[in-house]
């Protein structure tokens, strides 16, 4: 373990909060759990860019592997935060049964050496698995939709994102539906943002992008009067592949058709669109 990355000063000074913060947490009364765990907002922000559930699930996942696939000090670390007692002394005195069920260990002094050094390593790895998933910046998506039949649709995607993130354009595909069940049947267009040129515009703090893309509707959707409500035809989706921490937005200008209408659902980096019969 122990992940190395081209880390400026900005990262370095977030690596050494982080790493008070895991002692702090290691330090704190009671057993871990979400209520402990919010009272460390750089912990909060690098393993779930904000979102407490999500962040608190992704440190306990990132302890458990620590404390059974880690080296000793890695594991010393992760067993002194997440070891089932009220107090630090308590659970370094876990971390000493643990070694010396494995003959490595003699008392508390070595257990809390050990753990402050995994402590170091531990901090410098959340920083850059943060980095790597984009969880330090931030994006705002916003799909504006017009159009109809005759001219097709129109999707403007005004993409917003923190100036440091590196950033990738959405990917767009149509995808067409079996008119009998929920099955895909094939994918119909893909569009690489990346590779349509936008209009950018940024400042010292955010980058923003508009995306134009055009998508003649099929003609096949014009027979939704002779299907159930709800049938979907095809379904648009606009998918993030940084996965920074989104914010979605979505405005309809469309008039494709009276018996045709739009659904829209967004979840963390993937947004659809259905059209589907009224």
């Amino acid at each position: 373990m122990g992940k190395q990355s081209d880390l400026g000063d900005e990262s370095d000074a977030l690596i050494a909060t982080v790493k008070k913060e895991l002692t702090a947490i290691r330090g704190a009364q009671g057993i871990l759990d979400a209520q402990k765990f919010n009272n460390y907002p750089n912990l909060v922000r690098v393993c779930g860019g904000g979102d407490l559930l999500e962040a608190f699930l992704m440190f306990g996942r990132e302890m458990r592997r620590y404390a059974s696939e880690g080296n000793r000090n890695e594991a010393a670390a992760a067993l002194s935060i997440t070891a089932p007692a009220e107090t630090v002394l308590d659970r370094l005195e876990y971390v000493v049964g643990v070694f010396e069920e494995r003959g490595q260990i003699r008392d508390q002094r070595t257990g809390r050496r050990w753990s402050d050094n995994g402590i170091s390593t531990i901090a410098k790895d959340l920083v850059y698995i943060a980095e790597v998933k984009g969880r330090l910046g931030t994006e705002m998506l916003t799909i504006e939709i017009d159009g109809g039949f005759d001219e097709g649709l129109f999707l403007s995607i005004y993409q917003l994102t923190t100036k440091n993130l590196d950033e990738t354009a959405p990917l767009i595909r149509l995808w067409k539906h079996a008119r009998d069940s929920d099955e895909i049947q094939e994918k119909k267009i893909s569009v690489d943002l990346e590779k349509v040129p936008a209009t950018v515009a940024s400042n010292q703090q955010y980058r923003s992008a508009r995306h134009l893309v055009h998508i003649e509707l099929p003609q096949d959707v014009r027979d939704a009067q002779q299907v159930t409500a709800g049938t979907v035809f095809y379904s648009i989706s606009i998918e993030g592949r940084d996965a920074p921490m989104r914010t979605v937005t979505f405005a309809d200008s469309s008039q494709p058709d009276p018996d045709i209408g739009l659904q829209f659902t967004a979840y963390r980096t993937l947004a659809t669109i259905d059209i589907v019969a009224k």
